[in-house]
């Protein structure tokens, strides 16, 4: 009985699916899109939203990392958080205010870097995926208490509060300074390096 032979398969076109090492290095490269698993993004909670707000905050004025992280709380919750954030905006300004032009524009400076790491913390957060309104709640009242204790108002009730006893100090020398320097820059009566003695011996 005669058996046909298998047809002889064709080298070349077996070949075809394959390609030497000289071959594929004269090929282009693909590029492979890295796989993500969005299953092991976590969460947004109130503290890691927190985190976030001051590392934008520090990027914005430029404050080194381990002097902007010190003592910052690990847990953090709305008002150590805004406590945390005035500090860091205080070490950003000078410590001679003798300058008013030179402080005057410093201040500026830092003011809007303020608002620029509390924009783009908003905007980091509020992205996040699934985030709580909880979440974003908490990063608006931090931004609310650090503006309030900015503002220049004795009677603003925040100082009432027992926890802010210890910065109330450090805020009211920045506010003596900002309306010095505000007279000393409007005021052509007013004497040019002088203090007042609210503010002498600071």
């Amino acid at each position: 009985m005669e058996v046909s032979k298998a047809p002889t398969a064709d080298v070349s076109s077996a070949r075809a699916g394959t390609a030497t090492t000289a071959e594929l290095g004269s090929q282009p490269a693909v590029p492979i899109a890295p796989m993500v698993d969005h299953a092991d993004i976590r969460p947004l909670d109130v503290s890691g939203a927190l985190q976030i707000l001051l590392a934008e905050i520090r990027t914005a004025l430029d404050l080194p990392l381990e002097v902007a992280s010190a003592s910052a709380p690990i847990s953090l919750s709305s008002v150590p958080a805004a406590q945390h954030l005035l500090g860091m905006f205080l070490q950003a300004l000078p410590d001679d205010a003798g300058d008013a032009p030179a402080w005057a524009a410093v201040l500026f400076r830092v003011d809007t870097a303020l608002q620029t790491g509390m924009d783009r913390a908003m905007e980091a957060v509020t992205a996040w995926r699934d985030v709580s309104p909880t979440v974003v709640d908490a990063v608006r009242e931090t931004r609310a208490l650090v503006f309030s204790a900015l503002g220049d108002e004795p009677q603003n009730p925040l100082w009432l509060r027992p926890e802010w006893v210890g910065l109330a100090p450090r805020i009211q020398r920045f506010w003596r300074r900002r309306r010095n320097v505000r007279r000393r820059l409007t005021d052509p009566d007013y004497p040019p390096g002088s203090l007042d003695e609210s503010e002498s011996g600071l």
